[in-house]
């Protein structure tokens, strides 16, 4: 399928296409399903429920994911090869991450609680006016990402890659409570 508007949509009735270039996705439902051998190629996806939703083998190709919910999604079994995602005004929480290879991925506006980053290349991505209470990074690469204007992280600098990372001065507590340092006032 090629450059459609697809509006709510319930794939948890619907069959899935097996490939979607340049679509537009508006308040479908995705929620608790099992999505195989799709790919997504330069498609958009606006208010769309992904919660609890597995990824088998699925491809991510340029997908851009503005106000969705995705509490729970399982990224970690995409496709890995050409992944490509983008994340604004989302509700991540408890995502799943791990293994992946994200390099300069946008965060913007997104609750990120509870994600988990394991092992996972983020390197020159960005994490802007995110929520991070609670994210797992442990072996996670994050060189050259930035953190700005993150909230809530717990970063162990000795369990991490940080070279070039972005922190402002007040969020340094989330690097050193991972060294277990406690800081007062």
């Amino acid at each position: 399928m090629e450059d459609k508007r697809i509006e709510k949509a319930d794939f948890s009735k619907e069959q899935l296409e097996e490939h979607y270039y340049q679509c537009t996705f508006e308040k479908c439902n995705f929620a608790e399903q099992t999505i195989g051998r799709v790919m997504f190629e330069q498609c958009t996806f606006n208010e769309c429920n992904f919660s609890l939703v597995k990824t088998n083998n699925t491809s991510w190709l340029n997908a851009l994911f503005t106000g969705c919910k995705m509490t729970g999604i399982d990224f970690s079994g995409s496709n890995r090869f050409g992944i490509s995602l983008k994340f604004k005004d989302c509700l991540l929480s408890y995502a799943l991450f791990t293994e992946m290879k994200l390099q300069g991925t946008s965060f913007t506006n997104c609750d990120l609680q509870n994600a988990d980053f394991m092992e996972t290349d983020l390197s020159k991505s960005i994490f802007t006016e995110c929520e991070l209470c609670y994210a797992s990074f442990h072996h996670t690469n994050l060189e050259e990402a930035d953190f700005t204007t993150a909230h809530n992280y717990s970063l162990n600098p000795t369990a991490n890659r940080l070279r070039k990372a972005k922190f402002s001065r007040y969020g340094l507590e989330g690097l050193l409570s991972g060294l277990g340092i406690k800081i007062v006032d």
